[in-house]
């Protein structure tokens, strides 16, 4: 698709998310119309008071004095004028009030839903995708492309597409007051809108290239403060300070030539409004000679002309502002149309627990066709209730194998199957409600204790969460905690507050309490001291109990005792890279004296 009919494409889908709420939006047009009606009602009193006391000065003029009868009508028609205006004060502001209101409550119904439809897509889409995602450039789509969603949606429905109503009002009544300036009115509009549309789709083209910018400039802040431990041990702040300025000096740029071309749209309204006025005034002029128009209704055009002005910047800035954030709704519906590689569907059959075996059969991954296969050929059966190591060199794809088994993605090529059947066919919420995981990175949330552990099993009651507790050998650091909370006590951002050894058991806890029949563990014990790795370990035993498990080490005394060890082909392997090389007990693959016993003697294992 073309850049102007991808613009095009995403103005009509702006207008589509508010079109869902076309009862706000016909409220403020029909407020619009009748601020229109209500304007063109006053350019009428307008010319009627003019008139009135325009023949008390003929009378005066002409030598002589006005009427007892022209005098008392005029006189009337100020009053009554005067009491009109006020009672049409309340009227105006309640409909400036409305204006406002619908258009901004518009918005921000939009907004609310579209927050809501992007965050539940992007929970949908897959791990590949967040894998090859940056962090910064989602935060800039979830807050600054999709505000820029939200002025294109409020401007669209609030200012674009109710203002034209009041113009053509406004027209009409100069229309019906002279015809000749309510013709010369429009053909004058029609040059100020060719130039206006131009340096439009320049501000579009350059409002583009600001987005890409700011996203690539939140991406660079979010590595500095995810970052900021290592830029600290390495004393590379100077680095990265001039990292953050590069990219922020181009932001700035490019941002200064989004003004330019919003600036230039602005002179050419206002440059226009001049020359639109005079030559209106020498029209005016002209026909008042000619006897074709009289002072009445040419000052009543005046006013309207000044009104319709005022309304066409309102027009043009709006319009401006609006184009400039295409590009933010082009970014924004680019990850909403990105489609999800699994699909929970409903219609599909929930998965349950394994019986005999999870199996692998002639299995083929790769994270994207252009790629390198990450897993070749793997032919595994785990028999349930058996433990089965993943070891072998870094780049093998371990923990990819690991996220086939719950089905985080699905294989490139063969089968994943549970007890015979290949999950494919089962929903994919089902397959994973029957594993736990336990990451080497335990991740925890910005809560308390109790709701980190509760995550689990949210429906547990506050006994089982502490008897999980217990198992993971954590119940007594947690009532040590600092603060005397307990576990209502609040872990920090991803579990800052504790150290390592805590924030794994925590999450072993919240693994026990999801009491689920298949174990998945990569490198649990691989960050952590010796200390914390013996209370790490106790709480795996005590997890790993009854369960069919899989885990990934490197440290090969965690999984000597394991009932099978498979040995993966890693990046140093050749050939052999993302195949099984080998597979059997401890003292089985020992004995073969080949890959895995040197991966023991490179550990200085027994």
């Amino acid at each position: 698709m073309n850049a102007p009919a991808q613009a095009r494409s995403a103005l009509a889908r702006v207008f589509a998310i508010g079109w869902n709420y076309r009862g706000l939006f016909l409220l403020s047009l029909g407020i619009s119309a009748l601020s229109g009606a209500v304007l063109g009602y006053l350019l009428l009193v307008i010319d009627r008071l003019v008139r009135s006391w325009a023949a008390v000065q003929s009378s005066l003029d002409r030598g002589g004095s006005a009427s007892q009868n022209e005098l008392e009508h005029a006189r009337s028609l100020m009053g009554g004028t005067v009491w009109e205006l006020i009672a049409l004060a309340p009227i105006a502001a309640l409909m400036a009030y409305l204006s406002i209101y619908c258009g901004l409550r518009l918005a921000n119904a939009c907004m609310r839903d579209l927050r809501q439809r992007f965050v539940v897509h992007l929970v949908e889409l897959d791990l590949g995708f967040h894998a090859r995602a940056a962090k910064g450039d989602l935060m800039a789509r979830m807050m600054a492309d999709l505000d820029g969603v939200r002025g294109m949606i409020q401007r669209l429905f609030g200012r674009i597409l109710t203002k034209p109503p009041e113009i053509l009002a406004l027209i009409g009544y100069i229309w019906y007051l002279s015809w000749i300036m309510g013709a010369a009115a429009l053909i004058l509009l029609i040059p100020l809108t060719l130039v206006l549309g131009r340096i439009i789709g320049r501000t579009k083209r350059r409002s583009r290239k600001a987005r890409e910018a700011l996203a690539l400039n939140l991406v660079t802040f979010e590595q500095i403060t995810s970052g900021i431990r290592v830029i600290k041990a390495m004393g590379s702040g100077e680095r990265e300070d001039q990292r953050f300025s590069t990219s922020n000096d181009d932001l700035y740029r490019r941002q200064m030539r989004v003004a330019h071309t919003k600036a230039q749209s602005e002179a050419v309204t206002n440059g226009s409004v001049f020359i639109l006025f005079a030559l209106l005034l020498w029209l005016a002029g002209w026909l008042f000679a000619q006897g074709l128009a009289e002072p009445a209704s040419l000052i009543a055009v005046i006013a309207a002309l000044g009104r319709i002005t005022a309304v066409l910047r309102e027009l043009q800035k709006g319009i401006t502002d609006l184009v400039s954030q295409i590009p933010a709704a082009e970014r924004m519906f680019a990850i909403l149309d990105t489609p999800p590689n699994l699909h929970d569907d409903p219609a599909l059959p929930p998965c349950p627990k394994p019986q005999t075996a999870i199996t692998f059969k002639k299995v083929h991954f790769s994270y994207d066709p252009n790629d390198e296969t990450v897993l070749r050929g793997i032919d595994l059966e785990i028999p349930v209730g058996k433990t089965l190591a993943l070891v072998g060199a870094s780049g093998g794809g371990k923990s990819t194998l690991l996220d086939l088994i719950p089905r985080l993605h699905d294989p490139t090529n063969g089968w994943v199957l549970w007890d015979g059947v290949d999950i494919r066919g089962y929903r994919p919420s089902t397959v994973v409600g029957h594993c736990a995981i336990v990451q080497q990175d335990p991740f925890l949330f910005d809560d308390t204790v109790y709701n980190n552990i509760s995550y689990g099993r949210p429906e547990a009651s506050r006994e089982e969460i502490e008897t999980a507790a217990r198992r993971a050998n954590i119940h007594d650091d947690i009532l040590r905690l600092e603060g005397g909370k307990g576990y209502d006590t609040p872990v920090g951002d991803r579990g800052s507050r504790l150290s390592g050894g805590q924030r794994q058991r925590v999450v072993i806890a919240r693994a026990l309490l999801r009491d689920a029949p298949v174990l998945l563990l990569d490198e649990p014990t691989s960050a952590l001291d010796a200390t914390s790795e013996t209370h790490v370990q106790a709480a795996l035993a005590e997890l790993m109990r009854g369960r069919t498990t899989i885990i990934v080490a490197h440290r090969l005394a965690t999984v000597r005792h394991a009932d099978r060890i498979c040995v993966l082909g890693g990046k140093d392997d050749g050939e052999w890279r993302g195949q099984l090389m080998e597979s059997g007990t401890h003292d089985e693959l020992l004995a073969r004296g080949k890959a895995y016993a040197r991966l023991v003697a490179q550990q200085h294992l027994g």
